[in-house]
């Protein structure tokens, strides 16, 4: 599917069909990232919450985590930790 990117004012845009919002699961408030890379345009919808980001980071990820308290030395002033 093809579309034309027009010039509006100082900018250029295109127009995306409902059809194609839809098969992407997105309206028209999404927030979206793009990025240019060997002359290709690609625009990827942005998770809208905290969580759904960090699984799109992290969702995949198979080690093992392990919490360790930190050693900082002896206070030698007002730290607060």
């Amino acid at each position: 599917m093809g579309i034309v990117i027009e010039t509006f004012g100082k900018c250029n845009a295109s127009c995306l069909s409902k059809a194609i919002m839809f098969q992407a699961g997105s309206s028209p408030d999404d927030k979206v990232s793009i990025n240019v890379e060997h002359e290709c345009i690609t625009v990827k919808k942005i998770p809208a919450s905290k969580a759904d980001r960090f699984m799109e980071l992290f969702g995949d990820y198979q080690g093992e985590w392990k919490g360790n308290e930190i050693d900082t030395g002896y206070a030698v002033g007002k730290e607060v930790l």
